[in-house]
């Protein structure tokens, strides 16, 4: 029983597509393969958009080989000959790894080591798209369900990969304001944090949960360093050092409060234009002295 367990979790790693690069620094990196179902509808794309270039660009010679007869026919095969190859490397070859067929689907084109793709890498790929295609792409697709990186001929050859990009969204735990302590105004210089500095320092708050402790003191550090000396901090010396989330956490909420003090002063002390009397006077313009 145990035996077909292992032999079914075995075979889904198999099938599964997920790609594990591991890098010479040992950080292990995660792709999603793309499937065939889904880079056959980005060539869809990609086949529709060349389709209509060369439409529009066959159209054009046709008008203007009535005026030079002869000359459109060659301009005709060297505007084929780029669309049908040319486009791919120049796509992706410049646009890193993406044509606009991928791009639609979220697809990329890297190499399989993990690296961007290079323009060799994309030029040597796409030459042997040629021996993919015939007949009806059957080359193409029994190499990709053949290879375990659902790579075709032109991928086996160049050493590229084509995946899925995903979207992460990072989840936020909002900041508990109330149970944050200010630090002290006598212990703070004159100087004020702008409003980007404080909104990074929230981006870094709300998602602090999903780091360690010891990682999210690492990453806080330099920032901590660095808005201590700007404020001219003389408190515990050992706040922004050995804790430094602690003292970004309460740097924010002293100046967030601030901030939130000084919205309602410019509000109560907004001075107000007087009224002008009804009359049959003309309306005169307003001066300094109205206000």
């Amino acid at each position: 029983m145990s035996q077909s367990i292992s032999t079914s979790k075995a075979s889904a790693e198999e099938i599964g597509l997920d790609l594990r690069i591991e890098t010479p620094e040992n950080v292990i990196l995660t792709y999603q393969l793309a499937g065939p179902a889904i880079r056959l509808g980005a060539y869809m794309i990609d086949f529709g958009i060349r389709a209509v270039v060369i439409v529009i660009i066959s159209i054009f010679l046709l008008c203007t080989g009535m005026v030079m007869p002869g000359a459109s026919g060659g301009l005709y095969a060297l505007v084929w000959f780029f669309m049908e190859w040319g486009y791919f490397i120049v796509a992706e070859g410049f646009f890193r790894g993406k044509t606009i067929g991928k791009h639609a689907l979220g697809l990329r084109v890297i190499d399989d080591r993990g690296h961007p793709l290079t323009f060799w890498g994309a030029t040597l790929r796409n030459l042997l798209r040629a021996v993919d295609v015939l007949p009806l792409y059957g080359p193409g697709f029994i190499s990709m369900v053949l290879t375990q990186r659902l790579q075709r001929m032109g991928d086996l050859v160049a050493g590229t990969v084509v995946i899925s990009e995903r979207r992460v969204v990072l989840p936020r735990e909002p900041i508990i304001l109330e149970k944050i302590e200010p630090l002290p105004r006598q212990e703070l210089g004159s100087y004020v944090p702008e409003r980007g500095t404080l909104s990074l320092i929230e981006d870094f708050l709300t998602r602090r949960h999903i780091l360690s402790h010891e990682r999210g003191h690492a990453m806080a550090a330099p920032l901590a360093s660095v808005l201590a000396k700007r404020l001219r901090f003389q408190g515990d010396p050992d706040l922004p050092l050995k804790f430094p989330m602690a003292f970004l956490a309460r740097l924010y909420v002293t100046f967030l409060k601030r901030d939130d003090e000084e919205d309602e002063d410019q509000i109560d002390w907004k001075p107000k234009r007087k009224r002008q009397r009804k009359s049959g006077r003309p309306r005169q313009r307003q001066t300094v002295s109205d206000w």
